[in-house]
């Protein structure tokens, strides 16, 4: 066996290197902006390495801002599931899922309303379908 954790689905719970069973305590998350940094919600599976401490992001435009936060909840709302895939009955869990789901909703609502669809499958309207590609793109900005 590894070093690393990895899913028993047979026990529906996380396995440590040293086989002792583990559930995380679900009182104790990240907020989502430490936690897409540091790669994941719960303070209790999270192994800082060595002296590593995540970057303090600054944004460019608050357009970028827009997006790393839609992508900062997006990853919450994700990690949140992983965790609801193997503890659907905890009724907690399904509540800040709920949340961050609402909160990803409304800044993907609010991006695309500010800067256009971020995806072919966002475009609404059906006459452009590809309205998308006359944006800036990150890669084009001098």
């Amino acid at each position: 066996m590894n070093n690393y954790n990895y899913f028993d689905t047979f026990n529906d719970t996380f396995m440590m290197p040293n086989n002792k069973m583990y559930q995380p305590d679900t009182s104790a998350l990240f907020g989502p902006y430490e936690g897409y940094l540091k790669g994941n919600l719960f303070r209790n599976l999270y192994n800082q390495y060595k002296n590593y401490k995540p970057a303090t992001l600054r944004f460019n435009s608050e357009k970028e801002e827009a997006l790393f936060n839609l992508s900062e909840m997006g990853f919450a709302m994700h990690d949140i599931n992983l965790y609801l895939d193997i503890h659907p009955e905890d009724q907690n869990m399904v509540n800040v899922f709920t949340d961050y789901k609402n909160s990803y909703n409304k800044l993907l609502n609010d991006y695309e309303r500010k800067y256009g669809p971020i995806t072919v499958n966002d475009v609404s309207d059906n006459s452009v379908p590809f309205s998308w590609v006359q944006t800036t793109f990150p890669w084009e900005v001098r």
